[in-house]
Order: C-alpha cells, then sequence, then structure tokens
C-alpha cells in the first residue's frame, strides 16, 4: 500500500501566501488597467461635453480636468508601486527565478506615469492659464482664479506648446495603455503568477536539497 508521505506535492495556488499573492497582482492590474481605459474613453471626456459645460463652461471645466489628469496619473504610479512590491514578493516566496521582464514593463510604466504626473501635467495646467489669460491667486483657499492680462505672443506661444504637449501626453497614455494590456494579458496567461517557479516546486526544491 503505497501513500503520499514524504512525497512533495504541489500547494493549490488558491491557498494561503501564494492564493494572496495571486489575488494581488490580478486586482491590482485589473484596477490599473480598468482605471486607464475609464479615464481614457469615457470619463476624459465628459468635462467637456455639453452637459458639464453648461455648469461649468471654458475654461473652469478644463481646470477640472487637469485636476483629473494629475490624480490619473497618481493612479498608474500608485498601481506601479503595489505591483513592482507584488513582483518582488513573488520571487521571494516562490524562489524562482527573477522577474526581469515584468519588472522592466513595470518601471517603464512608472516611468511614463512619473513623465505625465510631475512634468507634462503641470506644464499643461501653466499653459492652459496662460492661454485663457487667468491666474491662481497666491495663498487662496479654495483655490480662486483672477483675470490677468497676457501679451498676445504669449497666448500664442502657450496656445503651441499645449497643444504639442497635449500631443505627447495622449501618446504617452497609448503606449502605457498597451503595456497595461500586455501585462494583464500575461497575468492573466500564468494565473496572476510572474514567477518562473511555483509554490510546489519550490517545496520539490527542498525536498531534493
Amino acid at each position: 500500500m503505497q501513500t503520499g508521505l514524504g512525497i512533495p506535492q504541489p500547494v493549490p495556488l488558491y491557498c494561503g501566501v501564494p492564493g494572496f499573492l495571486q489575488f494581488l497582482g490580478l486586482f491590482n492590474a485589473a484596477v490599473w488597467i480598468g482605471g486607464s481605459v475609464f479615464f481614457s474613453f469615457l470619463g476624459g471626456s465628459v468635462f467637456f461635453s455639453p452637459e458639464v459645460e453648461s455648469i461649468t463652461p471654458p475654461p473652469f471645466n478644463g481646470l477640472v480636468a487637469q485636476a483629473m489628469l494629475g490624480r490619473y496619473f497618481t493612479l498608474h504610479i500608485l498601481c506601479g508601486i503595489v505591483a513592482v512590491a507584488h513582483l518582488l514578493l513573488e520571487w521571494l516566496y516562490s524562489g524562482g527565478g527573477f522577474p526581469k521582464r515584468a519588472i522592466a514593463v513595470v518601471c517603464v510604466l512608472l516611468g511614463l506615469a512619473l513623465i505625465g504626473g510631475k512634468f507634462i501635467s503641470p506644464k499643461l495646467a501653466g499653459w492652459h492659464q496662460q492661454k485663457y489669460q487667468i491666474k491662481l491667486k497666491a495663498e487662496s483657499e479654495p483655490p480662486v482664479y483672477e483675470k490677468v492680462e497676457y501679451k498676445e505672443d504669449v497666448v500664442q506661444d502657450a496656445e503651441r506648446k499645449f497643444a504639442v504637449w497635449h500631443g505627447v501626453s495622449q501618446f504617452i497614455n497609448l503606449a502605457m495603455m498597451s503595456l497595461l494590456t500586455l501585462r494583464f494579458w500575461r497575468l492573466t496567461r500564468s494565473n496572476g503568477h510572474d514567477s518562473s517557479s511555483t509554490y510546489g516546486q519550490r517545496k520539490q526544491n527542498l525536498f531534493d536539497k
């Protein structure tokens, strides 16, 4: 009569720490790509719809859109940090190979989000104010905008730079969504794991030592 005693058995991925790591990876990726798709194709255009413009006319609807754009890039940064933590935890726990490709993809996403959120978004906000000749009052709570007069060449330069860098921002967003789709696809095909070694294989390695 044979028993399974002393024979290493694979641990189901839905149990314990492996199950939690699988859930964390898939949940974070779903929030990440879901937020990107919603803002890019539905949420972002709402601020320039007739319904919103009737309540918040230009340029103030653009100010709200700029604030939302900053939150959008913050979502990317937070999800990217969680993704890096998930990859490192999974690698340390599974004992498999270091997920170089996955780490590289997430780092590129984080870099693009930082460029968009910390460099492009503030620049767009400044050019938007110059374009519509408004300015945020310093030390005002809540924020209050006042009308200012800019020279014609300043306004035209702001319009040109805003158009160019808004296009760059859209290109960065497209690149990020493409990488996110690739990452989500790889996660779903690998059951939420990026490591080349499962927990069961790690247990096998321990028995072989």
